[in-house]
C-alpha cells in the first residue's frame, strides 16, 4: 500500500477532542454515513494516524526581507508574484464524499475530493494510508471491504494538501459495515482434486498472486462501467460461504463463475494493463490486469492465456480461453475484480446503475458534512 504522502505531518501524540467538538462532528455527519463518537473526552481513535497541520512556507517573505535597499524593480517583481498567488485562505473549503452511503460487507467504497487549487490526499483506513489519484479538481480513491469484514464501525479520515504544504482539510467519520445474507454450499470434491483442498495450497496461491493486485498505479486506464468477461451465464455469486464434501465452512467464493466451453473468448472487462500471467495449483492458468486506481481483475481457470505482463490491453480485448484447470469441476471462468488487494463483489462493477463511478456529478448537500479539524 502506499504511505501517506506527508509522512512528515503525523503527530507522535494523541490530541483530544472537546465533548463540543465530537458532538458538532457527530451532528453534522452527512451523505449517509454514521459518524460515531462515544465515551469521554479522550475518545480519538485517529491519535495514531493524524497528520498534523503545517503552516505555509515563509520562502518569499525570507527572500524579500534580504533584498537590497536599490533593488526596488526586484521587489516590485516579488510583490506581483505574491499578488498573484492564491493562498489557502482563498481556496473553496474541500468536499469529501463517501458512495455508497451505507455499507454492506464486500462492497466497494469510492471516495471522491472535490479541491480546486489543491495539490494532494490522503485517506487513512484500517491502519494504512492511502493515496488518492487527482484529476483537474478532483481526487478519487477506492477501497474495498471484504465479504467477512467483521461488522460494526470503522474509523475512517481524509486529509487534503494545497499548494504549499498547508493541510486544507482533516475530516474523520466512521463507516458502519452492515452484514450481507450470504447462502452457504456445500460442495463435493473427489479425486485428485480433493488434494487441491490443503490450506497450504490455498495459501500458496493467494501468496503467487497477492503480490500483483495489490497497490495503485498514478492513473487510471480505464473509464466507464465494467463489461462481463464472458458470454456464458453466471453459475456462481460472490460472497457464497463454502464447505466442502460436509466439512465446516471454511472460505468464501471470491468472485463470480461463468460457464460454457472450453475455448471460449475471454475478454478484458475494462482497459488496462496485464499485470501477471501464470499458473497456480489451485487457480489453474490464471491472467490479472492492472485498471489504476487500485482496482484489478483476475481470470482463473484457462485453458490458454493469450498475454504477457506488461501489455497494455483495451477493453473487450481477447486475453485468454475458458477451460477447467486448478481446482474445477468443469469449464468455466472464475472472475475477480481485487480492490486495494480485498475481493469485491463484482456485479455493482458491471451495472451501469450500481457501478462506483469516480467521475459521476455529486451533489454538494450530499458532502460530509463532519468538521473541517484543519480549520477549527
Amino acid at each position: 500500500m502506499l504511505d501517506s504522502p506527508h509522512p512528515e505531518r503525523l503527530v507522535t501524540g494523541p490530541l483530544r477532542l472537546s465533548r463540543r467538538t465530537v458532538l458538532r462532528a457527530f451532528v453534522g455527519a452527512g451523505a449517509g454515513v454514521l459518524l460515531s463518537a462515544c465515551g469521554g473526552d479522550d475518545f480519538d481513535p485517529f491519535a495514531e494516524s493524524r497528520p498534523a497541520a503545517t503552516a505555509p512556507s515563509a520562502e518569499v517573505d525570507e527572500q524579500a526581507a534580504v533584498q537590497p535597499a536599490d533593488q526596488s524593480s526586484s521587489q516590485q517583481a516579488i510583490v506581483s508574484e505574491r499578488q498573484e498567488t492564491v493562498s489557502s485562505e482563498e481556496l473553496p473549503e474541500p468536499l469529501v464524499y463517501i458512495l455508497p452511503s451505507s455499507v454492506a460487507q464486500g462492497e466497494t467504497v469510492l471516495v471522491v475530493v472535490e479541491a480546486p487549487g489543491a495539490v494532494s490526499a490522503s485517506l487513512w483506513w484500517q491502519g494504512q494510508s492511502l493515496s488518492l489519484l487527482h484529476r483537474e479538481n478532483r481526487f478519487v480513491g477506492f477501497f474495498g471491504i471484504d465479504a467477512n469484514a467483521q461488522v460494526g464501525p470503522r474509523a475512517l479520515g481524509i486529509g487534503v494538501w494545497g499548494p504549499d504544504g498547508e493541510q486544507l482539510l482533516w475530516q474523520e467519520t466512521v463507516i458502519e459495515v452492515v452484514a450481507f445474507d450470504w447462502t452457504v454450499d456445500d460442495i463435493r470434491i473427489d479425486g485428485p482434486n480433493a488434494a487441491l483442498l490443503d490450506p497450504t495450497v490455498r495459501r500458496a496461491d493467494e501468496e503467487a498472486r497477492h503480490p500483483h493486485q495489490v497497490g495503485q498505479s498514478q492513473q487510471l486506464h480505464w473509464l466507464g462501467v465494467f463489461d462481463p468477461p464472458s458470454d456464458g451465464q453466471i453459475t456462481a455469486l460472490y460472497g457464497e460461504q463454502r464447505s466442502f464434501n460436509g466439512g465446516p465452512i471454511s472460505e468464501y467464493h471470491t468472485g463470480i463463475d461463468f460457464g460454457g466451453e472450453t475455448g471460449s473468448a475471454i475478454r478484458a472487462a475494462n482497459s488496462g494493463v496485464v499485470s501477471w500471467a501464470g499458473r497456480t495449483r489451485r487457480r489453474g492458468n490464471g491472467i490479472i490486469v492492472d485498471h489504476g486506481a487500485g482496482v484489478f481483475t483476475g481470470y482463473y481457470h484457462l485453458s490458454e492465456v493469450l498475454r504477457t505482463p506488461g501489455t497494455v490491453v483495451e477493453q473487450g480485448a481477447l486475453i485468454a480461453r475458458m477451460g477447467a484447470t486448478g481446482l474445477a469441476t468443469g469449464p468455466h471462468l472464475h472472475w475477480e475484480v481485487v480492490v486495494r488487494g480485498v475481493t469485491v463483489n463484482p456485479l455493482p462493477w458491471i451495472r451501469l446503475l450500481e457501478f462506483p463511478d469516480p467521475f459521476q456529478d455529486l451533489n454538494p448537500a450530499g458532502a460530509l458534512q463532519s468538521t473541517n479539524l484543519a480549520r477549527s
